[in-house]
């Protein structure tokens, strides 16, 4: 009995272990048709957005994606809720200013470490990821090393492609790779998608 006990709690612990989301290890295809996408490969670690979990205050949400435009910018934040894999800023200077922004290859400029368009200066990626003993870094676009693709770009879907390089900003010699990055977006309900 004690033997059957056992294996029973067992069995229960590792399919509670087995339960972890299997697709949040790998990036969704890229596409241009607004299915709400995102991902990239950070330092060699797969990172695809997943909403907090856990307690919300009333007027607030734990969304993984923020979306947003203007005639002279896009903007585009990414975060893994659930785990410290942390979060990626996208700003992308609209040098055209003309909305929607034009399909094109934008490249990637030295990063000032905005998290927001207010403090953001032309096309950047900022990252905040956490190292192997849990403590929160950012990491700031090198200028030259990376483009954001925009492959689609019309008034309801924006889809791109994106990779830099990117050096901490407490210690210019950390420097982390994104590579891989994809994003497809309905500029409707990017806002309101529940990141699972």
């Amino acid at each position: 009995m004690k033997k059957l006990l056992l294996l029973l709690v067992t069995t229960f612990l590792l399919s509670c272990c087995d339960n972890d989301d299997k697709s949040s290890n790998q990036l969704p295809a890229i596409t241009q048709t607004g299915a709400n996408t995102f991902g990239a490969i950070i330092n060699g670690q797969v990172m695809v957005p997943r909403n907090s979990i856990g307690y919300i205050p009333p007027g607030n949400t734990h969304n993984a994606v923020r979306y947003s435009y203007f005639e002279n910018w896009e903007e585009i934040s990414a975060s893994d809720g659930r785990t410290n894999m942390g979060g990626i800023y996208i700003y992308i200077d609209n040098i055209d200013k003309k909305s929607p922004i034009k399909v094109n290859n934008y490249s990637v400029g030295n990063s000032n470490g905005a998290f927001s368009n207010s403090y953001a200066e032309n096309t950047l990626v900022t990252a905040y990821v956490f190292d192997n003993t849990g403590k929160g870094k950012t990491y700031l676009s090198i200028s030259g090393t990376g483009t954001v693709n925009i492959t689609r770009s019309d008034n309801d879907i924006i889809s791109g492609t994106f990779s830099c390089k990117l050096k901490c900003k407490d210690n210019s010699n950390d420097i982390i790779e994104i590579k891989e990055g994809r994003f497809d977006f309905n500029k409707n309900t990017i806002n309101s998608t529940d990141f699972k």
